[in-house]
């Protein structure tokens, strides 16, 4: 029943689908941006290498040596299920290792190997070349307004 409180029922459109704007769709937007970052990264790092999520844990691994799964999730913003698959992938290709804690036999410290260490060694260069190339869009006097804006979209803003 619509009236004055409720003019609009259920299933009821204020704007025409007929005539909305995808390409002004933010969520759209940041979609295809995020697409063509991987897209960039897959052609800088090739097909063998890591993926742009692959490349964030040995990264972030590297960093914080002994990092438990939770405090990756927390840091690499990759959501705890798919962090599990990374992790399943990059040990059984032999590129971090995992430590029960002493402290707590359910909590891992990661690590990674030798040959996880070479292979995020050797795509460091190949991804600093994708980042570039992600912002040649954008005049360079913008880019640092452009990575605040992207900080703030992503929460990481403080």
């Amino acid at each position: 029943m619509r009236g004055a409180a409720n003019p609009k029922a259920p299933g009821d459109s204020f704007i025409d689908a007929g005539s909305y704007a995808l390409q002004g769709a933010v969520g759209h937007l940041l979609r295809r941006s995020q697409q063509r970052a991987v897209d960039l990264f897959v052609e800088e790092v090739g097909e063998d290498g890591p993926t742009p999520r692959q490349f964030a844990v040995l990264l972030t691994v590297h960093q914080k040596p002994g990092v438990s799964q939770t405090d990756l999730v927390r840091m690499t913003g990759i959501d705890r299920s798919t962090l599990t698959e990374i992790l399943r992938r990059l040990g059984r290709r032999g590129l971090i290792r995992r430590e029960r804690q002493p402290q707590d036999r359910r909590t891992n410290a990661l690590h990674l190997t030798s040959d996880g260490r070479r292979t995020m060694e050797s795509a460091i260069d190949a991804v600093e070349r994708a980042q570039r190339r992600i912002l040649e869009p954008i005049p360079a006097a913008e880019r640092p307004v452009a990575m605040r804006v992207l900080e703030r979209l992503a929460g990481l803003d403080g």
